[in-house]
């Protein structure tokens, strides 16, 4: 059901039906050649930048809420805002720059959003002292000075925040269809590699003091974009760019009639929006969680950074293992849209096992099916959302993908510090435990309805 006054007629012809030009299967691939390996030696440098960029963001995950919280007197609001600041920036974003990645080319977005990275970190460094020059202005500010630069930080990193939406088209353009799911599982192990190291790499230089993890991730992030420069070539050929470009000057996007009229990419929209609801609890709480719930005693309260960082890594290490080992498998059984199902319920089992434990070392292993979980669900949903339209295309969806995660992430911050200080911090694993619930209602529905198939637009 097209929107009056917008034209879709293009957008529907390249949602719905197939594409006899052979470079959409990932540069000429022949009838067959879908189930060869995937090259890594195409992919490996845009796997290793996401993995530095993500080693970077890992150092300060587990050290900015306690950071805000005991340098610059945050309330657990105002910390987990810090989250929604991200991400709202980021939702504005992102689809804007899917549109430019498709018309430029993901390289350039690419390197934009890492230098975007590396300034937010700068500015978390000069947070204490630039905080006080805001201070020493007399303003009747609601938060300190130092907490308005942690979301300037914020703010500024999630609007150029564009780098796995580009990545993710990335690596679209040089895969099948039947390779894309393993291929943006790569991404994801990146993640999880990058997890395995940061927050535990973050937890030892916070022995160093405040400041010397964002010391260490501004070096790390710094070192990414030296490598997308020297070393990521263009996925996305120039005349497909022209096409994409021409396109663009009668409608700068994907027209939501046309979204809505497609009733499996508007159910992958959904379940995307509420898994990342629930998943949005633990980012934003979860170092305040373990350290008033799990380290709140005298003889751990000292070392929670660390241990918090030890358990993240091994987190990180289930994403590894799950995307490295498990996925492509898992995928050949199932089918992508099996293992949705399959995801959401071990995500489901996960959240609320971490509402109902009483130890650190019970919530660690219960991280491992929330990994697994989170592991084989995104890039399924990332893998069948690139179905519904041709490769040039598929910035814009991978974008309009991100800004439905990125809404959730908005939303999710605020409830989840709500639940947290007015009700209780282990409500926001358990009400995370009933939005997955939800997710696997739709999950269950999309087995029903028609998504195109492997190849509806590779033209072999």
């Amino acid at each position: 059901m097209p929107l009056r006054g917008v034209k879709s007629d293009d957008y529907e012809e390249t949602m719905t039906t197939s594409n006899p030009d052979p470079r959409e299967s990932g540069h000429g691939a022949k009838a067959g050649e879908d189930d060869q390996p995937i090259d890594m030696r195409r992919l490996f440098p845009i796997v290793l930048i996401i993995f530095t960029n993500i080693l970077g963001a890992g150092v300060i995950l587990p050290i900015l809420p306690l950071y805000a919280e005991g340098v610059f007197k945050g309330t657990v609001i105002q910390i987990t805002l810090l989250s929604t600041a991200f991400f709202g920036a980021q939702f504005l974003a992102a689809p804007w720059l899917g549109r430019l990645s498709d018309r430029l080319g993901r390289r350039p977005v690419l390197i934009l959003s890492q230098a975007g990275t590396v300034a937010a970190f700068i500015l978390f460094i000069f947070a204490e002292s630039l905080g006080r020059s805001i201070d020493s202005l007399g303003l009747a500010l609601p938060l300190t000075g130092g907490m308005v630069m942690l979301f300037v930080a914020r703010i500024l990193d999630g609007i150029t925040g564009g780098n796995i939406t580009a990545a993710q088209a990335y690596i679209s353009d040089v895969t099948t269809d039947r390779q894309r799911a393993q291929g943006l599982g790569l991404i994801q192990a990146a993640f999880g590699a990058g997890f395995i190291f940061g927050p535990a790499f973050g937890g030892l230089l916070s022995g160093y003091g405040s400041v010397a993890p964002f010391i260490g991730a501004t070096v790390i992030t710094t070192g990414t974009l030296m490598l997308t420069i020297f070393t990521l070539k263009e996925s996305l050929p120039a005349e497909e760019r022209a096409q994409t470009g021409d396109q663009g000057k009668r409608s700068p996007g994907v027209p939501l009639g046309v979204i809505i009229s497609q009733r499996g990419l508007m159910l992958l929209l959904l379940i995307e929006f509420f898994v990342s609801l629930a998943f949005s609890a633990i980012p934003s709480t979860f170092a305040l969680y373990a350290s008033q719930v799990l380290f709140a005693g005298p003889s751990t309260a000292g070392r929670a950074q660390l241990y918090i960082g030890l358990m993240l890594t091994f987190s990180g290490m289930m994403t590894v293992i799950t995307q490295l080992a498990l996925l492509r498998p898992l995928v050949k059984r199932f089918s992508e849209q099996r293992l949705l199902i399959l995801g959401q319920v071990s995500l489901m089992i996960a959240l609320l096992g971490i509402s109902l434990a009483g130890t650190a070392l019970l919530v660690t292993a219960l991280l491992a099916p929330f990994s697994f979980g989170q592991g084989v669900s995104e890039p399924s949903l990332q893998s069948l959302v690139t179905r519904f339209g041709v490769r040039r295309m598929r910035g814009q969806l991978l974008g309009l993908y991100q800004s439905s995660r990125s809404l959730a992430l908005i939303i999710g911050p605020i409830w989840a510090g709500f639940a947290f200080q007015n009700i209780g911090p282990r409500t926001v694993f358990s009400v995370g435990a009933g939005l997955v619930l939800v997710a696997l209602a739709f999950a269950l529905v999309l087995r029903g309805q028609p998504v195109p198939e492997m190849g509806a637009h590779e033209g072999a």
